[in-house]
């Protein structure tokens, strides 16, 4: 099961994340047959888009997309109501699918990356979105400085990704308490340095093997630290008939009746999933009805 699990450390204004992705990944692959390299970049950005909606309370969703004219052409991971999983990549065709290094810069190329906040209409808030500046440490590092520089927010993010599971670690220093006396700031301070210090030894090998209780315990076991209760993860799809029915209208009445005299079925795939809508000549002319009947 994939997890997210938050974790605090007593008395201080630093706060932590753990989540751990298997099942998601591969039930996307099942779809999709992604380089590793790919997989694991994707792994990596639902890690963190899952880590960023835990912490917003609001009904909707956070995705974290780019666009580049390397052999990443564009990608997308999103979280659902701070559970729901879903997400693509597409690669280019007429490149190699391998860059010289796994990082994200070269993957993308000359690219962009952004954070989107999409609230559902219920709520009365509007979307968001802000551009993330590609470090070419990777997706950790470009994080960082997004939250440094449009959260004010001092961030550690560590990812690894092996046999097909993504785990990532978040730290996050909170702001001080507006009456926080001087040396209580100072020592937050220090702690935090030392915290992040702490968090920056754990292997590749240990963050995507260790629970969560073993990995704190051997990181930070000189700082009273509580784990809380686990968040369960899943992937899940958010197409359905009625978004297919909305994407076969664009065409047209003319034309989606051309298209269907032309061939005995016209097929809505869904990129993300690859669940197929069918429509015959039957299932045509009902929807034309229908729509017409709507429209007086």
């Amino acid at each position: 099961m994939d997890l997210l699990q938050r974790f605090s450390f007593q008395g201080l204004p630093i706060r932590g994340q753990w989540v751990r992705l298997t099942e998601t990944l591969s039930g996307i692959s099942q779809y999709k047959n992604y380089p590793l390299d790919v997989q694991a970049l994707l792994g990596e950005m639902f890690a963190a888009v899952t880590m960023v909606a835990d912490n917003l309370k609001f009904s909707g969703a956070v995705s974290l997309q780019s666009q580049g004219d390397g052999a990443l052409i564009r990608s997308l991971a999103e979280c659902r109501d701070q559970q729901y999983l879903r997400g693509i990549a597409h690669l280019a065709e007429d490149l190699p699918t391998s860059p010289s290094t796994n990082s994200l810069a070269d993957w993308l190329g000359n690219g962009q990356l952004a954070l989107s906040l999409l609230p559902d209409k219920t709520t009365g808030m509007n979307p968001y979105q802000g551009l993330v500046a590609i470090d070419s440490r990777g997706l950790a590092a470009s994080l960082e400085g997004y939250f440094a520089n449009s959260e004010q927010l001092q961030t550690r993010l560590h990812f690894a990704s092996a046999r097909g599971a993504t785990t990532g670690l978040l730290l996050q220093r909170l702001p001080d308490a507006p009456n926080a006396a001087e040396t209580t700031v100072t020592q937050a301070e220090d702690d935090w340095q030392t915290l992040t210090t702490l968090a920056a030894s754990v292997t590749e090998a240990e963050l995507a093997s260790l629970p969560p209780e073993q990995m704190l315990n051997r990181l930070f076991h000189e700082y009273p630290c509580e784990l809380y209760n686990p968040r369960a993860l899943s992937f899940r799809c958010t197409c359905s008939a009625e978004k297919s029915d909305e994407t076969l209208m664009v065409l047209g009445r003319e034309d989606l009746l051309a298209l269907a005299a032309e061939l005995p079925e016209i097929h809505v795939d869904c990129e993300f999933c690859g669940k197929r809508y069918a429509y015959n000549q039957m299932a045509v002319d009902a929807l034309l009805a229908k729509r017409a009947a709507t429209l007086h």
